[in-house]
């Protein structure tokens, strides 16, 4: 139903991440999408639908991976020459849960339940 070249044009634009870069994240992005998808119900989803759940699967995954390089080791050298690992990116993902938290209210509706389960791990 979602078609996976929006939702990573949506992604790239959102991320800013790099053309070159695309490829290590797709499946991030898949993954993502595959669990907005399962959640919508098909009946509801018309297609004029379409473009807000391809965005708020792209929204997902933004927090995905802003999650994901929040936790990566980031080595900082300083002016001094010095390493700097104290890279504080928690309000990255707090941007990026409130982006993934309005996309998804916007097609809560299109869902059988009437909103959105996520699972962690």
């Amino acid at each position: 139903m979602l078609d996976i070249n929006n939702i990573l044009m949506y992604f790239g634009q959102l991320s800013g991440c790099r053309e070159e870069d695309m490829g290590e994240v797709t499946a991030l992005v898949m993954s993502a999408a595959r669990n907005i998808e399962a959640q919508l119900d098909a009946d509801r989803v018309t297609e004029d639908d379409i473009p807000a759940c391809e965005y708020a699967a792209a929204c997902s995954a933004l927090y995905d991976y802003v999650c994901r390089e929040a936790c990566r080791d980031s080595i900082v050298v300083t002016a001094g020459g010095n390493a700097d690992t104290n890279a504080d990116l928690s309000h990255r993902v707090k941007c990026a849960a409130r982006l993934r938290e309005q996309a998804l209210g916007r097609i809560a509706g299109l869902t059988a339940c009437g909103g959105f389960v996520f699972g962690t791990m």
